[in-house]
C-alpha cells in the first residue's frame, strides 16, 4: 500500500475530506526529502619526503620523515619494512625495534586520510645496522632539509658552485635521504669549497687524531690536460698569528689527468721548511655510476709526527707516515687549519657528495 493509499483510509475512517489528505501530501513532498549526501574525498595525501634514520643500535633505530599534506587532513602514516607493514604512528617518527645487526634493510612510509585514501610510497631508505658500538660523531652533514645550513661557509671562485638537488633530477641514485650535494665546475675552470671550521679547528690545535668521511658519486670518468687539476678534498694551515696571516694548502686530494684514477700532493710549500710539494698516485680507477666511500685519517701535527691515510671503499690507498701536517701553534686565530669539501679545478665536471662525518673513529663500510 502506497502513501496516497494509506492517507485515503486514514481520511475516510477519520472523516477527513480528500483536500485535508491532499494538503498533507503537498507537506510531505516539501519537507519529508531524502538528505543530500556530501562529495566524497577522493583526493589522496601528498608523498612523504626526507625520510632518514638516526639513534641507530645494534637492534633500532628511529625513522623520520617530512609531514605529508591532505586537502583535509592526514589521518596517519604506514611504515613498510622490506614490503612488509611494520607500523602505523599517527606523526612523523617511529621506533623499530627487532632489527638484527649485519642485515640489510631497506624501509618507505606512505601516508593516508581518514577516508582512507593512501600516497604513493617514500622513496626507499636502506639501512644496515652494525655490530657493537659507533665511533663518536662530532658532526655530519646529510642535507636533508634541502639545503646547506649544516655547513658553516661556501667559498666560490671561478665558474663553480655547491648546491642541493634531488637525485631524480640529475639522474642518479639516491644515497641515504632525499638530496644529495652537488659540486660542479661549470666553466673552463673554478672551484668550490664547503667549510665546518669549530669541531675541525679544535682537533687541530688539540693534537687530535680525525677521521673525515663522505660517500661521492662520479656520473662519468674526469680527465684534462696535464698542466690542470681535479680536487675533491683538501687541508689547509694558516702560517702565523700575524693579522691576516697566509694559509697554505697542505693536502689537496683528487684525480689524475687520465684514467679516472687518484692523487694526493703533499705541499706544505718552502715556508714550512720541510720538503716541497710531492705528488703520489693510485692506480685504483675510481669506479663511476655508483656511490663511494671516501675515509680521510689524520693527525694534525705541527712537526713531522704525524700521519694521513685516505681509503676508498674500504681499502686504503694513501698512507704517509711521520710528516708535518700542519703548521706549529702559535696564536693562530681564529682558525690554525681549515678542512674543504671541494669541487676545484681546470675542467667543467660535477660531482655529487652526501652523509659526510667528522668523527673520533672509522665510520663503518658498508
Amino acid at each position: 500500500m502506497n502513501l496516497r493509499e494509506i492517507l485515503l483510509t486514514i481520511a475516510i475512517s477519520s472523516g477527513l475530506t480528500l483536500a485535508t489528505v491532499s494538503h498533507a501530501q503537498n507537506w510531505h513532498s516539501r519537507h519529508m526529502r531524502t538528505p543530500t549526501s556530501a562529495p566524497a574525498d577522493t583526493t589522496a595525501p601528498t608523498t612523504p619526503t626526507g625520510l632518514a634514520a638516526s639513534a641507530p643500535t645494534s637492534s633500532s633505530l628511529t625513522l623520520s620523515w617530512s609531514a605529508s599534506t591532505d586537502n583535509i587532513g592526514v589521518a596517519g602514516y604506514r611504515v613498510y619494512r622490506d614490503g612488509t607493514l611494520a607500523a602505523s604512528p599517527g606523526g612523523t617518527s617511529v621506533s623499530m625495534t627487532g632489527l638484527s645487526a649485519g642485515v640489510p634493510y631497506s624501509f618507505t612510509v606512505s601516508a593516508f586520510d581518514a577516508a582512507g585514501n593512501v600516497s604513493a610510497l617514500s622513496a626507499p631508505l636502506s639501512v644496515t645496522l652494525q655490530v657493537g658500538s659507533l665511533p663518536q660523531i662530532l658532526w655530519s652533514a646529510h642535507m636533508l632539509a634541502g639545503n646547506l645550513s649544516e655547513w658553516d661557509e661556501k667559498v666560490n671562485s671561478g665558474s663553480a658552485d655547491t648546491t642541493v638537488v634531488t637525485p631524480a633530477s640529475v639522474g642518479i641514485p639516491p644515497r641515504s635521504g632525499s638530496y644529495v650535494m652537488k659540486q660542479a665546475v661549470t666553466g673552463s675552470s673554478g672551484g668550490t669549497r664547503m667549510q665546518r671550521y669549530p669541531e675541525v679547528d679544535a682537533l687541530a690545535r688539540a693534537g687530535t687524531k680525525l677521521y673525515w668521511s663522505w660517500y661521492d658519486y662520479f656520473p662519468t670518468p674526469v680527465s684534462f690536460s696535464t698542466s690542470g687539476m681535479y680536487q675533491i678534498w683538501g687541508w689547509l694551515s694558516v702560517q702565523s698569528s700575524a693579522p691576516q696571516a697566509v694559509s697554505d694548502v697542505f693536502f689537496s686530494f683528487g684525480f689524475n689527468p687520465t684514467g679516472n684514477t687518484l692523487r694526493l700532493t703533499y705541499n706544505p710549500t718552502s715556508r714550512a721548511s720541510i720538503a716541497p710539494k710531492t705528488e703520489y698516485t693510485s692506480s685504483v680507477p675510481v669506479p663511476v655510476g655508483s656511490w663511494n666511500f671516501f675515509e680521510i685519517e689524520l693527525l694534525p701535527r705541527g712537526n713531522a709526527t704525524g700521519s694521513i691515510r685516505i681509503r676508498m671503499n674500504g681499502a686504503l690507498i694513501f698512507e704517509l707516515l711521520n710528516i708535518q701536517t700542519q703548521y706549529p701553534l702559535v696564536g693562530q686565530t681564529p682558525l690554525l687549519s681549515v678542512l674543504e669539501q671541494t669541487g676545484y679545478g681546470d675542467v667543467a665536471f660535477a660531482h655529487y657528495v652526501d652523509d659526510v662525518t667528522l668523527s673520533l673513529g672509522r665510520m663503518p663500510y658498508p
